[in-house]
C-alpha cells in the first residue's frame, strides 16, 4: 500500500524558481518596468509572477503604487532567504556542470582580517591535499561576512560570534581579548611584560580605535562604561595607521590581540587590558546544517575546525651551552 504523502500541503506551497528570481528583481530595481526588462519579460507577465507568488504564500510582499514600489515587512524578511536560494541554486549549477567535466568544485571562504593568520596555514595545507578545488577567499568586516554568509555569498567564515542570524551554525574555535598598543617609552609600558592595565588608566590618553567592527564596538562601550573620555579618539580603518600613530606617541591604541599577531614589534609594546577583561569567541561559521553543505563545504569544514581547535605545541626548550 502507498502511503499518503505526510506534507502535501507544504509541497504545494514550493515557489519555482521563475518566481523567485522575479521577487530579487524587483526587490533589488525597485520597479517593475526595470525588473522586467532585467529579466527579458514582459511586465505583465512579471506581475502576474509575483501574484502568483504572494498567493502561493499567502502574504503580501510588496507595496505597489503609481511610481513607487518597496518591500513590505514580509518581503524584507524574506529577500535574503531568496538571495541564499538563488545564490545556492546557481553554484550548485556551476558545480554539477564542473563534476561533468573535470570532477573540480569550488569553495568560498570569508575570514575577519584579524583571523585571517589563524585561517591561512591550516587551509593552505587542506588545499594542497585537494588541488582540484578552485578557492577564493575575502576580509571583509564582521557585518559584511555574516551577510555573505546569510546570503550564501561564502560558504564558510571565521568571524566574532556576535549577533548572528537565524540559520547560521557557529562552531566556537578561539578566544581573543582587547589589548592596550602602546609606544615603547609611554608611562604604562613600563610594567612587566605579562602585567594587566586597568582600562581606567586610559583616562587622560589620546586613544586610536578602528571606526567600525566587532572590535569597536566592544571597546567603545567598555572605556565609555570605565568613565574613560573619548572626545579626542581617532577612529581609523587599517591597523597599519594605528600602529603609525601609537608608534610616534600621538595615541595609545585599543584593539583585539589576534591584530596585533602581526604587527611590527619596533617600538610598540602590548599590554592586556582587564577589570574588565574583554574578551569576543571567535567561531567558524556556515549556513544551515551540516547534511546540506556540499562535500568540498563539510570536508574543509571539519579540517579547519579539527585544526583551530587543537591546542598550541609546546614551545621546544633550548639547551644552553656551556661557556
Amino acid at each position: 500500500m502507498t502511503k499518503p504523502d505526510p506534507e502535501p500541503a507544504a509541497r504545494l506551497r514550493q515557489p519555482t524558481l521563475r518566481q523567485l528570481k522575479g521577487f530579487q528583481a524587483v526587490a533589488q530595481h525597485g520597479s517593475f518596468s526595470r525588473a522586467a526588462e532585467a529579466l527579458a519579460l514582459t511586465q505583465p507577465a512579471l506581475s502576474a509572477t509575483i501574484r502568483d507568488l504572494e498567493r502561493l504564500l499567502d502574504v503580501t510582499l510588496l507595496e505597489r503604487s503609481t511610481h513607487h514600489v518597496a518591500l513590505t515587512a514580509a518581503g524584507a524578511a524574506l529577500q535574503p532567504q531568496v538571495a541564499w536560494l538563488l545564490n545556492s541554486f546557481s553554484l550548485g549549477v556551476s558545480d554539477m556542470h564542473r563534476a561533468l567535466t573535470s570532477q573540480a568544485s569550488s569553495l568560498r571562504l570569508a575570514a575577519l582580517p584579524s583571523t585571517m593568520h589563524l585561517l591561512a596555514p591550516p587551509l593552505a595545507q587542506w588545499q594542497r591535499l585537494h588541488p582540484e578545488v578552485t578557492l577564493t577567499v575575502r576580509d571583509p568586516l564582521n557585518d559584511a561576512l555574516i551577510a555573505a554568509l546569510h546570503t550564501g555569498e561564502v560558504d564558510i567564515a571565521l568571524g566574532t560570534e556576535l549577533d548572528l542570524p537565524a540559520g547560521i551554525t557557529a562552531i566556537p574555535v578561539a578566544t581573543d581579548e582587547l589589548v592596550a598598543v602602546l609606544p615603547r617609552g609611554h608611562r604604562l609600558a613600563q610594567s612587566a611584560p605579562d602585567s594587566t592595565l586597568r582600562w581606567r588608566d586610559l583616562q587622560g590618553e589620546r586613544l586610536a580605535l578602528f571606526a567600525s567592527g566587532s572590535t569597536y564596538d566592544l571597546a567603545l562601550a567598555t572605556l565609555r562604561q570605565q568613565g574613560v573620555a573619548l572626545e579626542e579618539a581617532d577612529r581609523l580603518l587599517y591597523s597599519e595607521s594605528l600602529y603609525s600613530l601609537v608608534r610616534s606617541g600621538l595615541a595609545v591604541g585599543v584593539i583585539a590581540r589576534l591584530y596585533t599577531k602581526g604587527m611590527p614589534s619596533q617600538g610598540l609594546v602590548v599590554r592586556p587590558l582587564g577589570a574588565p577583561a574583554i574578551t569576543r569567541r571567535i567561531a567558524l561559521m556556515v549556513r544551515g546544517p551540516a547534511e546540506l553543505h556540499r562535500p568540498a563545504v563539510a570536508d574543509c569544514l571539519a579540517w579547519l575546525t579539527q585544526a583551530l581547535r587543537a591546542p598550541p605545541k609546546p614551545a621546544r626548550a633550548r639547551s644552553s651551552s656551556p661557556r
